[in-house]
């Protein structure tokens, strides 16, 4: 060049020039690129969510009943065995969780709504007037699901902020009706509500919320609310509270030689309604079922498989394309003495170029979505350096696989078909 300026290597030059072939190319991989880093942040989000409640807790041994299926489908037990489990030296304490689904009556917004009744004919709003308007969008009166955890306020066995959320409310949970709510819970639930709406319901009972405290939401409970074991009793409709989905201990020594050893106590003495579970074996049992036997992580897997399947299709079209647009340019460099290697090069250089470029417009998109998805429905989408690395080495896999299809086509270029 007459500036003293290096020239640019071929493959950047066709990249350069090639218009809107260059942009239809990195378009199209950072679009699969984007959905790859989706994938990933919801797959991610199974992995949190699927141990959140039981990483609030303090345990080093929970009972759980025989026919324990997952956290939200936990089955029953009687609260004998933890009785039982107090006799043994080992054993600290002994609290009883109680967990089951309730309907919710949810508050309008704005609070001067004046229909009354339940509406669920609406139709729901869409993703992007839900983000910008946040908890100003407005919605009926109705009632939804939430997941409803009954605790003994003598044993508590949560810790951390709930803990702390919990004493601080102290004793007006033992009053009737009274329950915390999530504060990260589903806006429908209405938390920004609390001090201004007095219409709350469980079930067929009006309560009021006293208090919040901070818990993820995911994908099996969009709110969750906490209230004292009588409570639960009355609020739930339940018979007794004899019958408790989770028992959870604390030893006097919470080591793993421990743990094992009280373990092995405990089903010595119990019936088999009721197993023990030490706490990394629940937190890994809970892990796998949500991830690899529902089909909610399976899902995410298979996106990803997709998603880079599109992307190594529109790499292997473009260069395809363009190799054979410049067939003719290949077969001359080869007549001046270039070799297969050299071109073999050029493409996979180009490939990856297209690869590079990509992954930093998916980066980027992929931040904004990934708020936008959290904000909206309230799971963890966390963007952290392991995913942002997995997908680079996804992307740059997809741009040497392309090429590898592709530079087939350069070594058939014919020097001879010039003349």
């Amino acid at each position: 060049m007459s500036d003293g300026l290096p020239t640019p290597p071929l493959a950047l030059r066709n990249v350069r020039h090639g218009g809107r072939k260059t942009f239809a190319a990195i378009a199209g991989v950072a679009f699969a690129t984007t959905m790859v880093l989706l994938q990933l942040g919801f797959y991610h989000a199974v992995e949190i969510t699927a141990t959140h409640i039981y990483e609030q807790l303090d345990f080093d041994i929970v009972l759980l009943a025989a026919t324990y299926g997952h956290f939200f489908a936990p089955g029953e037990f009687p609260k004998e065995r933890l009785r039982q489990a107090r006799s043994l030296e080992s054993v600290a304490s002994a609290s009883p969780l109680y967990a089951t689904f309730n309907l919710w009556r949810c508050p309008p917004y704005p609070l001067d709504e004046t229909e009354a009744a339940l509406d669920d004919d609406l139709p729901e709003p869409g993703p992007l007037r839900r983000w910008l308007l946040g908890g100003r969008l407005p919605r009926p009166l109705k009632r939804r699901e939430l997941l409803v955890l009954g605790i003994s306020l003598n044993s508590d066995p949560f810790r951390g902020r709930v803990r702390r959320a919990i004493d601080e409310a102290g004793p007006r949970l033992r009053e009737p009706r009274n329950v915390l709510l999530d504060e990260l819970s589903n806006l429908d639930f209405g938390w920004p509500m609390v001090g201004r709406f007095d219409g709350w319901e469980m079930g067929r009972t009006s309560v009021r919320v006293v208090g919040g405290f901070p818990m993820l939401r995911g994908f099996a409970a969009d709110g969750i609310a906490i209230c004292d074991d009588a409570n639960f009793t009355r609020l739930c409709e339940r018979p007794s509270n004899e019958g408790v989905q989770f028992g959870f201990l604390k030893l006097r020594d919470g080591g793993t030689a421990a743990v094992e050893s009280a373990c092995r106590e405990l089903r010595a003495i119990f019936p088999p309604d009721v197993v023990p579970f030490g706490r990394d074996d629940i937190l890994r049992r809970e892990s796998e079922h949500w991830v690899s036997q529902t089909a909610t992580g399976k899902l995410f897997t298979f996106g990803v498989l997709i998603a880079t399947i599109v992307a190594t299709v529109v790499i292997y079209q473009v260069l395809s394309n363009d190799i054979r647009d410049h067939l003719a340019e290949y077969a001359t460099l080869k007549a001046i003495g270039h070799s297969n290697a050299y071109l073999s090069k050029v493409v996979i250089v180009q490939a990856m170029i297209y690869a590079g470029v990509a992954y930093l417009v998916a980066v980027a998109l992929g931040f904004v979505l990934y708020r936008a998805t959290e904000a909206l429905a309230g799971i963890p989408m966390r963007l952290t350096p392991g995913i942002l690395g997995l997908t680079l080495l996804i992307t740059s896999g997809i741009g040497l696989v392309s090429a590898i299809f592709t530079v087939e086509k350069v070594w058939r270029a014919d020097p001879a078909s010039l003349f």
